[in-house]
């Protein structure tokens, strides 16, 4: 992990006599490094402590240049124009400094949450805790990871370091009380939103299923259709499936979740680990260059994630699906209906009686005046004789008598219009209708005013309905897989993309952003005071590679004479001679936490010594090309093991 660019690589410098006579450096600075390109040791306000000893002087302290409260007027100018407020990116709380060098080669350096005399501790503080420190990581991300990742924060709480040196050998130690990283993620936030869009889902299927055309009523209007066709009509049906799905799942939608270590807000999408918890209690005296976010635990901190929330989603479908089985079902079948009957006709026979016409005044034509036709011929003859001669006598007809006849005619009727009524009503719950008990359940049915015998009975219709439940809920299909499906494509799987897909929230952990603690390295400087140095930095903080900013908090160096590192509770010398001892053949050598320089050094910035310090140390380049081969591998056993209890949805 780099701090500058531009390096330049330089031999360390070999012990002399005149390096070994006494003389002592030492020099702590709270915070270093890049930040944007701009130097740290150059901002205002952030000074070094440093003593320095030829071998002949009385003890040389130097204590607490620092002015913490420059922080807040200092700005980084970036180019473009740009500009950044240094206290956008670090907040630091009260910190001491100290440096202290001794005529006989001892030199001791400390920074953070130390006392007065410069040893580790909380010290004094008006307000806050000593050594305490939030560093703004979002600020220092590009756009590119804005829509999976936002307020990404490191608070360190009492962080100090102090580095011991002698003629030969030099020692380092840190203290960290907490570390707490923090962030938030779109894709694990608005949890109420995306489960209500789930379930109004659920809610909008119900209707569905039990209106007239849906499964429910048709599982009605299948037994009542055949039974109706003689009078050409269909019950009207409404089945109503009352669950209170949001009161259901209510109290699985807290937000909030974790085990302590990881602790997360599924409303707002914040994350909080805190990561002492998570790596078992301690931070303090791990080995030296301990990588925080390693795989282990980037992907423990993501996978924990994901699993809570498919374990939520989970959660949430038995949920659903015991408050369906227990819904109270009622179903109503309604049907009034008049039909006309067709006319008919018949024929009416009736007697009556028929005048029968007969003639009843007789007469002939008469000659000569004369006649033979009797008294009335006489008399009309004589009267008429002289006037009429040869005209011929009138006749007239009338009724003679009467006789019987029988007289038939087609006489039409209009009958009454028939009624029809059918009259179902089924209640239960669920599970009892699938076993085909109800709680209540009628089935009145009169077909054309009752001259048609229907036969119907209750439990039949109670059969189809409970089969209609059955196979529209809780079938592969069914209401209950729609849920499973509708949670996977709106909960989980944002969540599993946002936290562990491509440019998500662990690419930034893995290949972004680096925290290591005990940084223990061995310099050599080539500046005023020349000659092979100790450095102990207890946390270092690196955004892209170093690229982007490189922060060391509380950092300490001691020298000018160190050739070997040292366990802080043990004086002798961490060689490699004897059978795992030190060169002199101890037979309780010190053998924990030895770091020999290499060949080679990169340079380093350290105005105090008026020149470059160069130092070793582990590079992060294999790391992180483990980490990202790891972060695919966990991805992919992350969405399998989900897949293997949730349907597939179509993405």
């Amino acid at each position: 992990m780099a701090l500058v660019s531009g390096f330049t690589f330089i031999a360390p410098a070999a012990a002399s006599a005149e390096e070994t006579t006494g003389a002592s450096y030492a020099y702590a600075e709270f915070l270093s490094g890049d930040v944007l390109g701009t130097d740290l040791g150059n901002v205002a306000g952030l000074g070094q402590v440093v003593a320095s000893n030829n071998g002949n002087q009385a003890r040389q302290v130097d204590r607490d240049p620092l002015t913490v409260d420059a922080l807040g007027a200092t700005v980084l100018n970036q180019p473009g124009g740009l500009q950044l407020p240094l206290l956008d990116v670090v907040d630091a709380g009260v910190i001491s400094q100290y440096a202290e060098a001794d005529k006989n080669g001892e030199s001791f350096a400390s920074t953070g949450a130390i006392q007065d005399d410069g040893a580790i501790g909380v010290g004094n503080t008006s307000s806050g805790r000593a050594g305490d420190l939030t560093v703004d990581l979002d600020s220092l991300l590009s756009n590119e990871f804005a829509s999976v990742l936002t307020d990404l924060k490191l608070e360190l709480d009492a962080v100090s370091a102090r580095a011991d040196g002698n003629m030969t050998s030099a020692s380092g130690d840190y203290t960290l009380a907490d570390a707490t990283l923090s962030f938030s993620s779109p894709a694990i936030s608005k949890l109420t939103s995306k489960v209500t869009t789930a379930l109004n889902g659920v809610d909008g299927q119900l209707i569905s299923l039990g209106g007239d055309n849906g499964a429910l009523g048709n599982s009605i209007d299948g037994i009542l259709d055949p039974v109706l066709g003689v009078v050409g009509s269909s019950a009207d049906v409404k089945v109503v499936v009352d669950a209170d799905l949001q009161k259901a799942v209510s109290t699985l939608l807290d937000g909030k979740y974790g085990d302590g270590a990881v602790s997360f807000n599924l409303e707002t999408g914040a994350v909080v680990v805190d990561l002492e918890t998570l790596l078992g209690g301690e931070l303090n005296n791990l080995a030296p260059n301990t990588e925080l976010l390693t795989d282990a635990v980037v992907n423990q901190i993501l996978n924990g994630i994901t699993e809570t929330v498919a374990d939520l989603a989970d959660d949430i479908v038995e949920r659903v699906e015991l408050s369906l089985r227990d819904a109270r079902v009622e179903v109503s079948a309604k049907l009034n209906l008049l039909t006309a009957q067709k006319s008919t006709q018949k024929t009416v026979c009736h007697d009556i009686q028929v005048p029968i016409i007969g003639d009843i005044l007789n007469g002939e034509v008469l000659g000569g005046g004369s006649s033979n036709g009797g008294l009335v011929g006489g008399l009309l003859g004589g009267l008429t004789g002289g006037l009429t001669d040869g005209v011929t006598q009138g006749v007239t007809q009338g009724i003679i008598g009467y006789t019987t006849d029988t007289v038939c005619e087609v006489v039409g009727s209009v009958l009454p219009d028939l009624r029809s009524t059918v009259d179902v009503s089924i209640i239960g719950n669920v599970d009892d209708l699938i076993d085909g008990t109800a709680i209540s359940a009628k089935a009145n049915i009169s077909l054309l005013g009752g001259t048609v015998t229907t036969g119907l009975n209750v439990k039949t219709l109670i059969g189809s309905l409970g089969k209609s439940l059955d196979s529209s809920l809780f079938s592969n299909g069914g209401v209950v897989t729609s849920l499973v499906k509708s949670l996977n494509t709106g909960l989980v799987n944002p969540a599993v993309t946002g936290l562990l897909g491509d440019s998500s929230v662990a690419t930034v952990l893995h290949d972004l952003v680096s925290i290591k603690v005990n940084v223990q390295e061995q310099l050599t400087s080539t500046g005023t005071v020349k000659g092979d140095m100790f450095s102990e930095t207890a946390v270092r903080v690196a955004v892209g590679s170093g690229d982007v900013a490189t922060l060391n908090v509380a950092r300490a160096v001691v020298g000018p004479n160190v050739q070997t590192v040292v366990d802080p509770n043990c004086t002798e010398n961490c060689g490699t001679g004897g059978t795992g001892g030190d060169p002199d053949g101890d037979p309780d050598p010190c053998v924990g936490v030895c770091l020999v320089g290499g060949s080679d050094f990169l340079d380093l910035p350290t105005y105090a010594l008026g020149g470059q310090l160069a130092y070793t140390g582990a590079g992060v380049a294999t790391l992180i090309a483990l980490i990202v081969a790891l972060l695919a591998a966990g991805a992919y056993f992350a969405r399998q093991g989900y897949l293997r209890t949730h349907p597939k949805s179509e993405l």
